[in-house]
Parts: C-alpha cells; structure tokens; sequence
C-alpha cells in the first residue's frame, strides 16, 4: 500500500517535471504570441498547473490514497483525488482567461507600459495583503495538514468520493494561492522567473515549517514591492 501511493505521489513529481519541460521549450514561441486561441491557453494553463501546483500537493494526495485504501477505496484512490484538484483549478482558470480575452489589446505588453506598472503594482500590493489576511492563514493550515485533512474531509470511498474529495482540497488550494496566480496573469502567464518563484513560494509556504512564517513575510515583501513599482 505504502508503496504504490508514494510510486504515485513520485509520478505527480515526474509529471510536473514533464510540464516545467514543456514550459521551458515552449515559452519564447508563446511569449511572441498575441493572439492565443481558447484551447491553446487552456493548454498553457493546465500545463503551468502541473509544474507548480503538483509538487506542493503531491503529500496530501499521497496521504489521501492511504487512507481511502484503508477504508476500501481501491489501490489507486489518489487519482481521481488528483483529478478532482486538477478540474477545480481548471475551471478557476476560466477567469484570467476572461480576462485576457477583455484586455486582449493591452495584456500582450502590459508589464512595458506605464498602466501596466500600475497595474502589477496593484496586484502586487493586493496580494501581499492578502498573504496577511485570516482567511489566507485559515486556507493554508488546511492545505498544510494532509491527515488532518482527509479526517475531517469523509467523502465516500468510490471515485465519486476522491473526485469530491480533490476539488474540495482544490477550493482550499485557490483560497491559499488565488492572490499569487493574479500576480502572475499580470505579469505574463508564460514567465518562466514569475512562474519559478511564486512555484518554490507555494511549495515552501505548504510543505516547509516556517511555511506560515514564510507566507507573512512573503506578504510584506509584495507590499512593499507593489509600492516600488509604482513609484518607479
């Protein structure tokens, strides 16, 4: 049992391998492209996913198959858990893609124009508050407590359960991360530095001890970022 859910939890890491892969070869060609059509963002966004959302959750979808395999769930509970979680952050991708589709005229060079500073400096200013704020601390503890999670998460065993189980560990996760993904669809989606950072940000403020710590002072720091950009 222990086994193939950690062989599983090592192919979620594998995967977002893969995906940090494709992002690197792919990113100057998409970075010159304006005018991206619907099935190619949703292409880019569930890759980008992969690369910086699997490897922080792979503990709990680990922790996740133990237990539903002790409860009768099947050998490979984890995955539709890990389905579950990858639909609810798929969806959530349907609003920078609105508003890509809005602004399509501006968000090609946003961060090079004088609104653009502005604008990040706003998001960036936002989501440092947000970093300090209760309900960031309440999503994050849950998001940090695999078991706790799982014990106080009961759906049924079946793949109808794992599913439900993934997408409500997935609504946590965009409680956590949401504020960090806005930092990124201002500054550009295919940023590879944007993306590396706030991905080693997400997997230390999840999996680290100081983890908490890290998420206050990470929330300083884009304060007082957002406010340098724009006075700069």
């Amino acid at each position: 049992m222990s086994r193939l859910n950690l062989g599983f939890g090592g192919a979620l890491l594998g995967l977002a391998a893969v995906a940090w892969y494709l992002l690197v070869i792919q990113s100057p060609a998409m970075a010159m492209t304006m005018d991206i059509t619907i099935p190619v963002y949703l292409g880019i966004w569930v890759t980008m996913l992969a690369a910086m959302m699997l490897p922080a959750t792979a503990p709990l979808a680990v922790a996740y198959g133990r237990v539903a395999q002790a409860r009768g769930g099947g050998r490979l509970a984890a995955l539709p858990f890990s389905v579950g979680y990858m639909l609810l952050w798929t969806a959530a991708g349907l609003v920078p893609l609105a508003i890509f589709i809005w602004t399509r005229g501006a968000v090609a060079g946003m961060t090079a124009s004088p609104l653009g500073h502005l604008a990040l400096a706003g998001v960036l200013a936002l989501a440092g508050l947000y970093q300090l704020s209760p309900l960031k601390g309440a999503c994050l503890r849950a998001c940090r407590s695999p078991l706790g999670f799982v014990m106080h998460h009961n759906f049924d065993s079946g793949a109808v359960g794992g599913l439900l189980a993934g997408a409500s560990h997935g609504a946590f996760c965009l409680g956590c991360c949401w504020a960090l993904m806005a930092v990124l669809t201002v500054a550009g989606l295919m940023s590879l530095p944007w993306m590396a950072v706030l991905a080693v940000l997400i997997l230390a403020e999840k999996n680290w001890r100081h983890g908490l710590g890290l998420s206050r002072v990470a929330g300083v720091g884009m304060v007082l970022s957002g406010i340098l950009v724009a006075l700069v």
